[in-house]
Order: C-alpha cells, then structure tokens, then sequence
C-alpha cells in the first residue's frame, strides 16, 4: 500500500519523486514509519482497494505482505490516552503493546492424533504422507507474527525471568540438592545422568554473568527468553549426554531451569540440607528458600506457556513441579489439581500417549517417554482417587508399553552396551539379575495404576450383581498380577536385616501398599456387612496399616524418613485404621458383642491405634513432616488424632465415655469415623515413590475369589500376611 507523506502536489513545487519535506520526515520519524514512506504525486488518487478481504501486496515486489506489525526504531512520543470520542484509548506504539505480537510458532498445533482436521484435510499428490508428530513442530511460518498481543506484556514477563534468574544467587546449594537426589532417591523417573549434566552445565553460565553476586542483566533475561521461544526438537538429539548443550549453559531454556529448580526444591523438603540451610538458626532461611523454588519453577512454567513450543523438558518441567505442588500444597490443594491437568495437556500435546512406531526416534528418547507417561498416569489415578473426581489420562487412549527395566546407566551409556542390556532382560522386560532399579519401581506403579482405573470406573455406581462381579473379577487380577511380579520386587518382612539398604526396603514396603490397597478399595465398594465379620476387609485394612507402621522403626540416619512416613500414613494408614477403629467402635457397642474373625484381635487393633496416634501427634514437631503447623496436612493429622484417640478412650473406659461430648465433638461421633474426619475412605491416593507392601491376598486355596462376610476363613492369614510391629 503506498503511504502519502506529503502535501498535495499542488501546494508544492517539489518535483514527483524526489525526498519528502525535511518537516513531513520528521513527522514519519515520529510514527515509526520512515522507512515505509515515499513522495507520492496524487496521494487523493490512490485507487480503493476493491477485495478488501484479500491480503494487501506491496506494489513494489508484487508480494504479499503478512499480518506482521513493524517494531519502531525509536521510542515514540507520549500521547494522550483516550481516543477522539473518549472511549477507547489509542493503540500506543510502544514495544511493550504495539511491537510484542505472539509469534505464530508459539500456536503450533504440536501432536495431531488420528481424526484430526490434519488428516481431513485433501492432500497433495507429490505431498508426503502424514506422519504423526513425535516431537513439537515448528511452524510453517515460524517468522511470522500473528495479529493479537502477549496477555503479559514484555516488561512483565522480563520482570518475572528476572525473578527466575535471581534464584542463581543460590546456584551452589541448587547443584547440591539435585547431586544428591540424583544420588540418593530410588523413585527418580529422567535418568540421573541428564539431570546431573544440566545443572553442572549452568555452573559456567553462572559465572559468566556473576549471577551469584550482581542482578542479572536485562539482556541476559531477554536472551533467555528467545532461547525459550526456539522450538527445541529433542527427537534429534542421539546422544543423552548432549542434550544439555541444547537447553543448558549459554542455551539455556526456562523448561530446564523449572525442572531444576523443582528438584531441587523437592530434595530440600525432603530432608536434604546443604552447609545453607543448616542448624536450628537456619530453619526460616531453609522454609522460605523452599517456598522461593517453588515460586520460580511454578512461574517457569507460566512464561513457557506464553511463549514456548511443548517439548520433552516442558513434560519434564510439569512433572517435577506436580509433584513439588502436593508435598508443599497437600493433594487437596487447587494448585495441584490445576497442575495435575496442565501435565496431561502438555503429554497430550506433544503425543507422549502413543507409543512411536518412527525408527529416527532414539532408544534413550524412547525409554525416558515411558518412564515419564507411565509416571504421570499414576499420579494422575493418585490425585483422582483422592479427590474423587475424574481421570485426565486414560489407559483407552494411550498404548504406551511399559519401559524396560534398565538402569539409567546403561540408558546413558554406551549404545553397544544398551543394546546387549536389553537383550539379557526376559520376555516381560524385567532385569534377570534382581537389581531394584528406578525404572523398576516406575513398572510395578503402573501395574497397579491400570487395574485401580477400572476400580475408579466403578466408584460411582450402585453396587449391583453385574458390578460385584466385575470387583470380584479385578480382585482376582489384583491377585494375580501380584503373583506374576518377580519375587525380588515383592516386600517379604525379613529383607530389612538382609543386605539391603534402607530405601530398597521402603520402596518395596511403598510398593506393596499401592498395590494391595486396590483390594481395600474393592472391598469398601463391595461393603458387606457386618463390618465386624466382614473378614477380607479386616485382614486387608490390618494389613496396610501394620506395614504403614513398620517404616515408622527405620532407624537409618542417612536417611530422613519422616516425610515418607507421614505420606504412607495419609495415603494408607488413614483409611485402614478408620475401617478398623470403626469395626472396634461397633464390636465395643454390641451387645453382647460378637467375637472378630479368626487371626483379628481386639488388643491388636488397639495397640496399632495407639501407635498411630503417637506417630500423628509427633508429626506436628518434626522439620521435615510436612504437618508442622501451618503446613498442608496439619490440620488432618491433628484432626484423625483426635478422632482415633477419642475411639480408644471409648473402647478402653467405656463408662466415662458414655458422657456424650457436647457441641462439635457430639455430632461427630454420630457421623461415624469418617464423617468426623470428612474424609472418604474410598478417596486416597499412592504417592510417586511412596507406596508398596505385602499382603498375601483374598483368594481361597482353589485361587477362587472371596465372596461374602466370611470370606478368607480358610485361609492361613498368619503365613501369608505381615501383620506384627
């Protein structure tokens, strides 16, 4: 489109052609637009443009222009800030409203699935044919920008990576805490290696810009955001040990730096304190450098949302700050169900859920793929039981094989090596030298996960003949799958005094209890009555909680157990004691009361109450519970002390109890164990890494499933479950 810059040329004796009047540029300079305008001899002649709908073409190519703002070269004059009627204020030119376009990139579709519009749409003859995304896509007009603005303008977003960066003042005791994770935690889903490659890599950049000591630099925070803004296709990265390169040091991405930091902040709640953070005097610093990490990771992945393409790291990024959310929040938090369906987005978006049939992708790829899909539907399951709500990602739309049981060692390694490690696993993909490894915790999680789905499938309806069938048909699996496990990765009472270190046991204990609390949940669906006969949901309920208490006698002191303690109690030992101080509370009530089934003992039940009472009164005391006061899961330990305390006293004196309590307290005792507490027994999760533990099943000699109050009474409990402190 020509712009006419000058009087008309009647009013000038300037000949057609020639430079514009030294006060009209000016005027130009002035908007911006100078090196658009030229003299044009009949400005008033212009012909309209008659298919104004068409893609206006510059004259003087013949090509047409894209719907591309241009960015001023100089900063333009203040201007007032309503238009000539006073409504709408005048589109300002400055960079952060007129020049901060959305480039088109950051809108690509990513994974498009069969059905898609992409497939619907007629091909080309000599097109290629389609293929699905495995990775994010860039744009086919990656330089264009599109017509509408950032929803956080560019100071906004600069002040914020600012903020991000000026965690790196820390940078020694960030690096430390994600060695030590790397070092010490079996539940670890990337493979350590390229954890440990990129946070030594930022050690340089570091240094370079003197993070640890001075601000950083606005044109330090504007390159780290077009790092953000460079689509990062990690399918063609061959060599693990090279993808740090890409989004690490002087490349470095706001997707690593909010995976680092959200390990690093789940190590330091852990229980990990560097030389920082260490003594009683440092406990404030410690609490709010932890609340610092998950600010920073969290606005990680508000600026990547603004301006990135969905890569690998960003699954990754989403991942480790779910998981850095609940330990901070609690699972009841809105910010963990937010982020729980952010994750599944992101996994959608960048076709994680399929398994990929393309040979260019590599094995480590590959194998990292499974690990994180695998884990992140677990913890979707986790969140949902919970919560009591629906599934984000299901096993109906996904066909993700199981990852191979390998040490990330080798997943990092050599190729040779990989490769002759894959060949030694057996049909099922399972290691043959009975290692515990990180990818095997991830398989036996997910074999639980998928058969509590179907469970879930059931929780909200009407318990039926049809649909007791389907509970008893999944109980029967539950038991079965438990059988096809290797004997190594099922937790048997004596391995805490073999040769094997504390955090294999605990996970095998964690393990245990995620699988076998399926049961549980199939049994309070099927709810058969009396509760006090109802033998499978007592041995069940007695046997999650006294493998909850066993962690409780760790006395490794290179670990801190407590916060794993703690979680195994809320996910598990909860709901168990609730089944059984509710079973006591009626026996006690009965008149004359019925004796428990075989192998159920009064005293029994009392003593693991007691237990738990003191582990639950403890928790507010200790650092690293995660139930101090002020914490997400302090008010519900209190609470289910109180609760569990109260249904003690009442079965141990039963005469002082028969004063009914008033106000609060009254109506609690009539709502029953889990009315008081307000929780739903049915709704617990497993946690990522805390979950496991033995129980030797429901199933009657001839492997039939139980039916019936009585079920099990043949059975030999004694031998087949752990159920002594």
């Amino acid at each position: 489109m020509y712009t006419a810059c000058s009087p008309h040329p009647g009013q000038t004796d300037q000949p057609p052609g020639t430079q514009a009047p030294a006060d009209e540029t000016g005027s130009q300079h002035r908007r911006g637009i100078e090196d658009r305008c030229f003299y044009h001899p009949a400005p008033l002649t212009k012909p309209r443009n008659e298919h104004p709908d068409e893609t206006p073409k510059d004259t003087r190519t013949g090509e047409s222009r894209p719907l591309k703002r241009k960015r001023p070269t100089v900063q333009p004059q203040k201007t007032s800030n309503t238009g000539r009627d006073g409504a709408f204020p005048h589109t300002s030119t400055d960079e952060d409203t007129l020049a901060d376009a959305v480039a088109a990139d950051t809108y690509s579709p990513g994974y498009l699935g069969p059905g898609s519009y992409a497939l619907l749409l007629p091909q080309d003859d000599g097109a290629e044919s389609h293929q699905r995304l495995d990775a994010s896509v860039a744009s086919e007009t990656a330089e264009l920008e599109l017509t509408h603005q950032y929803t956080f303008k560019k100071a906004m977003r600069r002040e914020v990576v600012t903020g991000i960066l000026n965690t790196f003042r820390h940078y020694t005791a960030i690096q430390e805490l994600v060695l030590w994770y790397n070092a010490s935690n079996e539940a670890g889903v990337i493979p350590a290696q390229i954890q440990i490659n990129a946070v030594n890599a930022i050690g340089s950049f570091v240094e370079k810009h003197n993070l640890r000591r001075v601000p950083p630099s606005p044109q330090l925070v504007d390159q780290i955001m077009e790092n953000s803004k460079k689509p990062l296709c990690v399918t063609k990265i061959t060599d693990p040990n090279d993808l740090h390169n890409a989004c690490s040091g002087d490349n470095l991405r706001l997707e690593m730096i909010g995976f680092l930091l959200a390990t690093a902040g789940r190590s330091l709640a852990f229980g990990f304190s560097t030389d920082t953070f260490a003594g009683p005097g440092n406990r404030g610093l410690r609490a709010r450098f932890v609340d610092e990490l998950l600010s920073a990771s969290t606005q990680c992945i508000t600026i990547s949302s603004l301006i990135a393409t969905v890569n690998d790291i960003t699954v990754w990024m989403y991942y480790e700050n779910y998981l850095f959310t609940t330990m901070i929040c609690g699972y009841s938090a809105p910010p963990s169900w937010r982020r729980i369906n952010e994750l599944a987005t992101q996994i959608y978006a960048l076709g994680m859920h399929k398994e990929s049939a393309s040979i260019d992708i590599p094995i480590w790829l590959t194998e990292t793929r499974r690990r994180v899909f695998c884990s992140s539907y677990n913890q979707d399951k986790s969140i949902s039981t919970f919560l009591g709500r629906p599934i984000r990602i299901s096993k109906r739309h996904a066909d993700i094989n199981l990852p191979l049981d390998l040490r990330d060692e080798e997943l990092t390694g050599d190729a040779a090596d990989l490769e002759l490690a894959i060949k030694n696993l057996d049909e099922a993909g399972w290691n043959t030298k009975g290692q515990h490894l990180r990818a095997s915790w991830i398989r036996l999680r997910h074999i639980a996960s998928r058969l509590r789905e179907e469970i879930l499938d059931y929780s909200l309806s009407p318990v039926d003949a049809n649909v007791e069938r389907s509970l008893l048909d999944i109980s029967a699996r539950v038991h079965s799958s438990w059988a096809s496990i290797p004997s190594h990765m099922r937790y048997w009472k004596t391995c805490w005094d073999e040769n094997y270190s504390s955090l294999v046991c605990l996970m095998l204990v964690v393990i245990h209890l995620n699988h076998w609390y399926n049961e549980f949940m199939i049994q309070k669906l099927l709810d058969y009555t009396p509760l006090t006969s109802n033998t499978a949901m007592l041995r069940v309920s007695m046997d999650l909680l006294s493998n909850v208490l066993a962690l409780g006698a760790i006395r490794d002191r290179t670990y801190d157990i407590h916060r794993d303690l703690l979680q195994s109690i809320l996910l598990y030992g909860i709901p168990s004691a609730s089944v059984l101080a509710t079973a006591l509370k009626q026996h006690t009530l009965q008149n004359p009361p019925s004796p428990f089934p075989q192998g159920i003992r009064r005293a029994e039940i009392v003593r693991m109450l007691s237990v738990l009472i003191s582990h639950l009164d403890a928790a507010a005391h200790l650092e690293n519970s995660g139930a101090r006061a002020g914490e997400a899961n302090h008010n519900l330990c209190q609470k289910a002390s109180r609760i569990f305390a109260r249904v003690i006293d009442q079965v141990l004196d039963p005469v002082l109890s028969d004063v009914t309590p008033a106000g609060s307290d009254a109506l609690e005792l009539e709502l029953g164990i889990e009315g008081e507490m307000g929780l739903d027994l049915f709704g617990v999760p497993g946690l990522d890494g805390f979950e496991g533990v033995e129980f030797a099943g429901l199933m009657g000699a001839g492997g039939a499933a139980l039916e019936g109050p009585a079920a099990g009474a043949g059975v030999d409990w004694a031998a087949l479950g752990q159920w002594t402190l």
